[in-house]
């Protein structure tokens, strides 16, 4: 049994608890190479870490991107990246929300819709099966509260995150949080409630076809492949909605490139432009 101090992300696969034997397979399939997908990313985002680094953190050749340890159990993941200290999970955290960044949306392009929460605090690990710990509580606590698809930031992870987000030292133009997490009235199955969010929108956006229609329109489409059943179509609404406001509203503000601004805003005007079917 090892004490362990640093993230951890419960993440549950969306309508896969209603499935046949013969979807079940297919699902474990995917998820299998949903995860050996980010598995190859590890190296890469220790590089992230280190370029998105303050330089009032020396030295950065020292500190690399955590350990990913995952166990699932039926649909659901979870994700446990440990560190040293609080002090140096802070500076990785960039790499720990681009990596949850990149399992929503590969999730989404693989068809699995992703909905959990991420937790940082000490928790125990007793061989390739068991965790538990305060850690895995907070974020199981939090993991189904979100009426959507996409990941939170628990309370408690937010309150330990303060030093980050509140100080202005270790924030410029390459390591703003908002490029990786951002403040939202989030849809809780009790109310709306401000909290923290991975910013997944950001590297669907990145990554997209660019040439065919906006991020809004390529995440409708998305989202149109899967079936809806009567009483969670609000999951599909609520998540449209944060990533409409996120490309409207945040995402501007990353683009350093006006052509591409002006490629979107182009695109949108088209559309308008279409002239609607009459029956």
């Amino acid at each position: 049994m090892e004490k362990r101090f640093g993230f951890v992300a419960i993440l549950d696969a969306l309508g896969v608890s209603n499935y046949t034997v013969n979807e079940a397979s297919k699902f474990i399939l995917k998820k299998n190479l949903l995860l050996n997908e980010l598995e190859e990313e590890n190296e890469s985002l220790t590089s992230y870490i280190k370029n998105h680094m303050p330089d009032v953190v020396p030295p950065k050749d020292q500190i690399n991107f955590p350990k990913t340890t995952v166990c699932t159990f039926g649909d659901t993941i979870i994700i446990c990246w440990s560190t040293e200290n609080e002090h140096v999970t802070t500076f990785v955290a960039p790499g720990i929300f681009q990596w949850l960044q990149h399992a929503i949306v590969k999730g989404l392009r693989h068809g699995i819709l992703l909905r959990g929460s991420v937790s940082l605090g000490e928790y125990l690990v007793d061989g390739d099966n068991t965790i538990l710990g305060p850690a895995i509580a907070d974020a199981s606590l939090w993991s189904e509260q979100a009426d959507w698809f996409g990941v939170i930031l628990t309370p408690n992870c937010r309150l330990r995150m303060a030093q980050y987000f509140e100080n202005s030292d270790l924030i410029n133009t390459s390591n703003n949080p908002e490029n990786w997490c951002v403040k939202y009235p989030v849809p809780l199955h009790e109310g709306i409630k401000d909290m923290m969010v991975v910013s997944w929108p950001q590297y669907f956006l990145e990554t997209i076809e660019k040439e065919y229609l906006p991020g809004y329109a390529m995440v409708s489409h998305q989202l149109s492949k899967y079936s809806i059943p009567k009483g969670v179509e609000s999951k599909f609404e609520n998540t449209l909605q944060f990533f409409k406001w996120y490309e409207e509203k945040i995402y501007p503000t990353f683009v350093d490139d006006k052509s591409e601004l002006k490629r979107i805003r182009k695109i949108k005007n088209k559309l308008k432009k279409i002239p609607k079917k009459t029956v």
